[in-house]
């Protein structure tokens, strides 16, 4: 302990020591600026979660700037020399700083591009960072710093403050209120006439959870199938080829006859408020032969996020005809991880279905704006991996009628 307290006074005898006030005063105005003006933009641009995040960074500029009003006021009297942290609202201020400049550092670390316009953007809170551990660090060896007992409590309360928020929206809230609807799909004959029947689809959504749900895509599909032979009895390698990971569920012995009728039943970036039920219902008409069996699935993407989407692009490169494919970028949810979060982006595919994989299903993948890799095997196809604001579910649901009875 004795040869790190050597060390720290010899690494302050370089520089603290001889730090004149009058240039240590800009530090704390630029405190001022960065943490105000940051704070101000997430309030008015984002909201939600961020609101007591952009608060806290507000307080902290005023702090600093409270500790930049009396570092002037003494410089106009110079009755003593005072060090930086001979000034209470200097050490709150610094301290108060510390958790805040660490969260860039933070974001850029998790992230999976690491750009020059990174680096650029981290060379203003590293300078503040430098101060802000350096000023109560200093405080502490020198014995001479002074803190009162109003100036401790907010140097120890707001920082606490902003770990508490940033540990919620961060990893709590993330694991904890991911999206939940209830979905509800239906088949019903209308009417029957010789050779054809008449059916309606109905798809019923609740949100059932606490936050508001955005959907990214929303597609219903309906297939035709044979009706598997009566009283077929499975052996094991059946059993084995219809629990195959790799393939779909509803794998029986029945034909698959191709698909009928698809469409969306939400639009793409359409949203579902907290309780809120959505009814949708449709309907066609299908010949018994050889058509025997319908099956109505209805796939659907969600995130929680209240913003707006920007507009859905087909992907690039265009997909091949099995699948149909589009692409937008979610809302940045601040403005740090505006410019340090890689740009996250969502990539929704929906495959039709084939002989082998007889169920139409919905695929969405994550991923950096400017990443070139495969989403499927690189750790960005994980939402919370590029941005713990967003968290994502998919949901599948489907319902079989039999039409030649």
């Amino acid at each position: 302990m004795t040869l790190i307290v050597r060390l720290l006074r010899r690494l302050q005898a370089v520089y603290f020591w001889s730090l004149d006030l009058r240039r240590f005063r800009w530090v704390l105005l630029a405190d001022f600026v960065v943490f105000t003006f940051t704070g101000v933009c997430d309030f008015f641009l984002t909201g939600g979660e961020l609101v007591f995040s952009s608060l806290i960074r507000i307080a902290i500029g005023m702090i600093n700037l409270v500790g930049w009003f009396e570092v002037r006021k003494y410089l106009k009297t110079m009755v003593t020399s005072l060090a930086p942290w001979g000034f209470p609202s200097v050490i709150a201020g610094q301290a108060s700083s510390i958790p805040m400049l660490i969260i860039p550092f933070w974001i850029e670390i998790s992230g999976y591009l690491h750009d020059f316009l990174d680096f650029v953007v981290l060379i203003i809170p590293a300078f503040l960072l430098f101060f802000a551990v350096a000023i109560p660090l200093s405080a502490i060896i020198d014995h001479k710093g002074s803190l009162t007992l109003t100036w401790g409590l907010v140097a120890a309360l707001v920082p606490f403050a902003g770990l508490l928020q940033f540990w919620y929206v961060t990893f709590y809230k993330p694991d904890h209120e991911r999206p939940r609807v209830n979905v509800i799909v239906e088949l019903d004959k209308v009417r029957q006439h010789p050779g054809d029947t008449q059916m309606r689809g109905t798809i019923t959504l609740e949100n059932v959870g606490t936050a508001e749900v955005a959907v990214l895509e929303a597609v219903y599909a309906v297939t035709g199938h044979t009706v598997e032979p009566a009283g077929h009895t499975l052996v094991p390698a059946d059993v084995r080829h219809a629990l195959d990971k790799h393939r779909a569920t509803w794998d029986d012995e029945s034909e698959y006859k191709g698909l009928l009728k698809v469409g969306r039943f939400i639009r793409r970036g359409g949203h579902l408020t907290p309780a809120q039920k959505v009814k949708t219902s449709f309907v066609f008409d299908v010949k018994s032969y050889p058509r025997e069996k319908l099956r109505l699935t209805a796939s659907l993407s969600l995130i929680n996020s209240n913003a707006h989407f920007d507009k859905f692009k087909p992907c690039d490169p265009i997909p091949n005809e099995t699948y149909e494919c589009f692409q937008t970028k979610l809302p940045p949810q601040s403005l740090i991880r505006y410019l340090l979060g890689d740009g996250p982006m969502a990539q929704i595919s929906f495959f039709q279905p084939t002989e082998t994989v007889r169920v139409p299903h919905l695929v969405t993948n994550f991923l950096a704006l400017n990443w070139k890799g495969d989403p499927g095997k690189d750790p960005n196809s994980q939402v919370n991996a590029l941005d713990p604001f967003h968290t994502s579910r998919g949901v599948t649901s489907s319902v079989e009628f039999r039409v030649d009875r």
